[in-house]
């Protein structure tokens, strides 16, 4: 088995043995064969990747998180599975299953508290912006977008106004931009005031 991990602020691109691409995002790990046998292809996900699988009617492809388990035969779909996050999966092409549920294009899938599948429909957009460079947050949470600017520059989180958590805001950056750059605009918003203090992003 092979194991290829990124750290914060780094994603990476590998191309499996049988020709699926898979994007990994930050602070991410996925485990794979050097090469697959037998009637599946399986690998294993911890944090979050876009998936473009070599399509195979014989073998499916299979990604297991902690949460969930994804089959498809072949198709794109973005997996995000962070461990103190929900884990979401959203389809872009193709059709996948995630226990009972056959998604189609432009749906997400999750489990809620109960341990049942909730299935809706989503801007596929939004979802895999970063894989090409991007911040990109349409009317989420300034908790989610937060979330996501600390572990892509490697800081932590401070909200010392916990009203402002859900906050809702329309954000864009280039991940190649600075950390200061991306609070900056953030600010413009005029929302709350953040600022970055030691290795925290605190929101006051």
């Amino acid at each position: 088995m092979q194991h290829l991990s990124t750290p914060r602020g780094m994603d990476y691109k590998v191309i499996l043995a049988d020709g699926t691409e898979v994007w990994l995002n930050a602070e991410s790990r996925i485990e794979f064969p050097s090469n697959f046998q037998g009637n599946e292809r399986r690998v294993s996900l911890q944090g979050e990747a876009y998936f473009k699988v070599a399509r195979n009617e014989q073998s499916p492809f299979i990604v297991s998180t902690e949460q969930m388990e994804v089959r498809v035969l072949g198709t794109e779909f973005n997996l995000k599975s962070y461990s103190n996050e929900a884990a979401h999966v959203t389809l872009v092409k193709g059709s996948v299953e995630v226990g009972d549920k056959r998604l189609t294009p432009g749906q997400d899938a999750w489990y809620d508290r109960e341990g049942n599948i909730q299935v809706a429909d989503v801007d596929v957009y939004d979802v895999v912006q970063w894989k090409d460079g991007f911040f990109y947050f349409n009317d989420k949470s300034l908790v989610t977008v937060l979330r996501e600017l600390g572990r892509w520059y490697n800081l932590g989180v401070i909200f010392r106004n916990a009203h402002a958590m859900n906050h809702k805001v329309h954000f864009s950056a280039l991940r190649e931009g600075t950390i200061e750059e991306a609070l900056s605009s953030l600010n413009s918003l005029r929302k709350v005031k953040i600022s970055l203090q030691g290795n925290n992003i605190v929101v006051e």
